[in-house]
């Protein structure tokens, strides 16, 4: 099997430890392949494989061996113009868990999707694609969290929270149970959210608080 991991700076590195563990714990061995359109070809500096070329270069490569793409960049804006980017392609995208994540019983975690170690996610919580939850996040019970949406570390979510498509939720942020996160929100990090937050804006603060409207996402796609 081959992995071509579409980025290459360090949280693209932690998805690919994070794979090869995975991959490790199942008795299977791969070759990594890192893409990226501002880094320079050469190994990378965990040592887990070689940048090959900018992103056009995947198609190049998917020759051969099975072949899975790994989305290994952070940021949901970045995530769905890659996405749309390589669509094109129609490669399966392998879902990365690490085996020292915690994943409890009828949780979904969809194609793409990214659980860092230390991460514990309960029970009969559903996971979109292309999510990232990052390392020591809690994700409790019947929570649902959006397409493309990203935890930062130490995210904490209670239980029956719905997190929209694309949100972000900053470094050590604490969402209060039953509520919901619009579309395309952005909480920074600390922030405390003890209510429902309106999709495209950007919330900081404890409690949080709007800072300022976000723009529409088709004139985000570009953002890296």
């Amino acid at each position: 099997m081959r992995y071509l991991l579409i980025g290459a700076a360090g949280h693209a590195q932690e998805v690919a430890w994070a794979l090869t563990e995975q991959l490790c714990r199942r008795g299977e061995v791969a070759e990594l392949r890192f893409f990226d359109d501002n880094l320079p070809r050469g190994r990378v500096a965990s040592g887990l494989g070689d940048v090959v070329g900018p992103l056009d270069a995947v198609r190049e490569h998917l020759h051969g061996d099975e072949v899975r793409l790994v989305l290994a960049v952070g940021l949901p804006r970045t995530k769905a113009a890659l996405v749309a980017r390589l669509a094109s392609l129609a490669m399966p995208w392998a879902t990365v868990i690490h085996p020292l994540a915690i994943v409890g019983p009828n949780v979904t975690v969809g194609e793409g999707s990214y659980v860092a170690a230390g991460a514990v996610v309960t029970v009969n919580a559903r996971l979109g694609r292309f999510v990232t939850v990052n390392v020591h996040c809690l994700v409790a019970h019947d929570d649902v969290v959006g397409d493309l949406a990203t935890l930062h570390p130490d995210v904490h979510l209670s239980g029956n929270i719905s997190i929209g498509t694309g949100v972000e939720v900053g470094a050590g942020s604490l969402v209060i149970q039953g509520t919901t996160i619009g579309d395309w929100a952005i909480l920074g990090a600390g922030c405390v959210a003890i209510r429902s937050l309106e999709g495209h804006e950007t919330w900081v603060g404890v409690p949080a608080a709007r800072v300022s409207r976000r723009p529409h996402m088709r004139h985000a796609m570009g953002e890296r």
